[in-house]
């Protein structure tokens, strides 16, 4: 029994297939020959790097565009409905000039052009007859290019049995992949480490696909007489996450080198796993996150078990890369006191990525970094606490505010998004938000600030009418993709809906102002600066942010200074107070309001709730940007008589 796997494009370059990866390495260890094709490999080295990764970033057009999928569409298809899509591009106004759009639909035509080659060549290059079962991963917009993919394999080899697994056939989206196209013999439903595997054994025993079951695997209507409805249950999940095996992706990186993307940047990463699942939704689910899918259910690695892991791909892989990520949607917290400071003693060479939840203290923070992890994703999403409290997170404006300073000064890059639109937010908020992100320029911005979709397994999905949401759809792309698909197909294949408010709420209408502010605070970010330099019995204040007009440079003694160095993490008036007491530093109530109503108007601190927190960055982890410093050197001539 020989099976194949294969990652179709809109795979990224950079990352091989950690699903794969874990199925090659438990079937080979059952001493089964199977091979991993990264066939978005193949596509990226014909269409050049350039163009796949246009297509790749969300920045060039927002995903309910679907433009990955759709360039395989008329591949699957045979019929050409670009006007069709061009004229839903222009009426859902996603580019701001005539000359976005012209450029991206002349890409969008231009990749278009090398599908059938890509696939043409995909075909006759590999051994696919010497395989048995071939195997898709669908994740995303990966889906319309693995049936295009599948549908020609199926036509030439019709007797090797096609399955395809991964998020895009989840529950009854598998089912409508099934019923919707009759190539595929089987769709694999959750995770498949245990399904997948059982049914392969069968496989390998019984010869006949029609005596093998597999709970999770879900059979073509040609192999069972059971109603498809009736054969929906999902895999079972994996418990024992220490017994996993350590994922193989030695045919990645001969792909990567092969088709020539050594030396490109950026440069690959190897994934490694540490848990599934998410702690924290199984306590209160982000409205809007449907990315677990039925299953939320933490389970986790032991430490020692996930250092092993990351130690024997880092060894394995280390010619190729000294980057990694975690693939996990949030870290266990007990590995801040193991897993992280046995990595922080290593002293490894390696540039790592990892999932976090907002509300860090900062020696968490500091630790990330001195384990390695550059770079976290922590899940901030907005600024705004009442938003924050109708989605879920669990966290105030102040802490994603802290998370921004402390993640600056220690150099750990947190990438987030600004999400709005949510059912019941309240309006006047947005127009308040505005003066929030004034003070913060010299923070790392959101990648992107857009409405919120209304995505499949999401408690907004699966409980709409509770949360005002009405009148659901797929969203309108997917009939320009699907083109031979009914609404109610549409329906169960979908992963991103549009929706209806029950109440009045019109978005656009009250966020175009905090629109305008990110994009400034994206494009200010790289001159603005806003830090602190303790000089012992003087804080030097040093504010090039672009509301600062005047008085760059400031200098804080006694009791000021205090305060502000002490609000460095959030504290409350009374606490404020009480830390005064403590360290006998003389003060007056009105002295201490006084101050710190004049740091808020400074917007040298932010304040909510009868709490406080200094912006300014303490100078001594963090070094600020050159045209910063240069700027430090150019006002510093009057320092000595602002501290004299």
């Amino acid at each position: 029994m020989k099976i194949a796997l294969i990652n179709m494009p809109f795979g990224s370059l950079y990352r091989p297939s950690i699903g794969l990866s874990l199925l090659q390495a438990s079937l080979q260890k059952n001493g089964l020959v199977c091979d991993t094709y990264y066939l978005n490999l193949l596509f990226g080295s014909m269409v050049t790097t350039d163009l796949y990764n246009y297509f790749v970033e969300q920045k060039n057009a927002p995903e309910e565009a679907f433009s990955r999928d759709w360039i395989f569409s008329q591949s699957l298809y045979g019929k050409d409905n670009f006007e069709d899509y061009e004229r839903y591009m222009d009426q859902s106004k996603f580019f701001r000039s005539d000359a976005k759009r012209q450029e991206y639909c002349e890409r969008l035509l231009s990749i278009r052009d090398y599908v059938e080659p890509f696939l043409e060549r995909a075909l006759a290059d590999y051994p696919w007859e010497q395989y048995d079962i071939i195997g898709f991963t669908s994740v995303f917009e990966q889906n319309v290019a693995s049936l295009s993919m599948a549908k020609r394999l199926k036509e030439k080899w019709p007797n090797t049995f096609i399955i395809f697994g991964g998020a895009n056939c989840e529950g009854e989206m598998g089912q409508a992949l099934l019923e919707s196209f009759p190539f595929l013999n089987a769709v694999c439903s959750g995770e498949g480490d245990l399904s997948f595997k059982n049914f392969v054994d069968q496989m390998v025993e019984k010869k006949d696909p029609r005596l093998c079951r597999s709970q999770g695997i879900i059979l073509q209507s040609t192999y069972t007489d059971e109603p498809l409805m009736t054969r929906s249950e999902n895999s079972p999940p994996v418990h024992d996450m220490d017994g996993l095996p350590y994922p193989n992706y030695d045919d990645y990186f001969t792909y990567f080198e092969k088709y020539g993307f050594n030396g490109t940047k950026p440069a690959p990463r190897f994934l490694f796993e540490s848990s599934r699942g998410c702690w924290w939704g199984a306590k209160s689910h982000c409205r809007f996150c449907g990315l677990n899918g039925a299953n939320l259910n933490y389970r986790s690695k032991s430490a020692d078990r996930a250092l092993e892991e990351l130690l024997f791909l880092r060894e394995r892989y280390q010619k190729y890369t000294n980057k990694a990520s975690a693939v996990d949607n949030i870290i266990d917290m007990k590995y801040f006191r193991d897993f992280l400071p046995k990595l922080r003693d290593m002293q490894l060479d390696l540039d790592m990525f990892y999932e976090t939840k907002a509300n860090l203290r900062k020696d968490q923070v500091q630790l990330f970094r001195d384990a390695g992890f550059h770079h976290i994703q922590p899940g901030i999403e907005s600024l705004i606490t009442s938003v924050l409290k109708l989605m879920g997170k669990g966290l105030s404006m102040l802490q994603n505010v802290q998370l921004l300073k402390w993640t600056k000064e220690f150099g750990v890059y947190p990438y987030w998004n600004f999400l709005y639109g949510f059912p019941g937010e309240n309006e006047e908020e947005y127009q308040k938000v505005v003066d929030v992100i004034q003070a913060l320029t010299h923070l790392d911005p959101p990648g992107i600030c857009s409405p919120i979709r209304l995505d499949r397994f999401s408690p907004y999905f699966n409980h709409a009418s509770e949360h005002g949401i009405v009148n659901i759809r797929p969203m309108f792309a997917y009939h320009l993709v699907y083109q031979e698909q009914s609404r109610e197909t549409l329906l169960k294949l979908a992963y991103h809906f549009e929706f209806d408010y029950a109440s009045i709420q019109n978005p656009a209408s009250y966020t175009q102002a905090l629109i305008r502010e990110i994009d400034s605070w994206q494009k200010q970010h790289s001159q603005s600066e806003f830090f602190s330099v303790d000089l012992g019995l003087h804080l030097v204040l040093v504010d090039l942010r672009p509301i600062r007009l005047e008085n760059h440079m400031l200098v804080l003694t006694g009791l000021e200074k205090a305060i502000f160095q002490f609000c460095d993490s959030i504290h409350s008036y009374k606490g404020i107070c009480e830390y005064l007491e403590k360290n006998q530093i003389s003060h007056t109530q009105k002295d201490v309001k006084d101050i710190l109503n004049r740091f808020v108007q400074q917007k040298w601190m932010l304040t909510e709730s009868d709490m406080y927190l200094s912006l300014a960055v303490p100078l001594g982890n963090y070094s600020p940007k050159k045209q910063g410093l240069e700027r430090l050197i150019e006002i510093s001539g009057g320092l000595d008589s602002k501290i004299s």
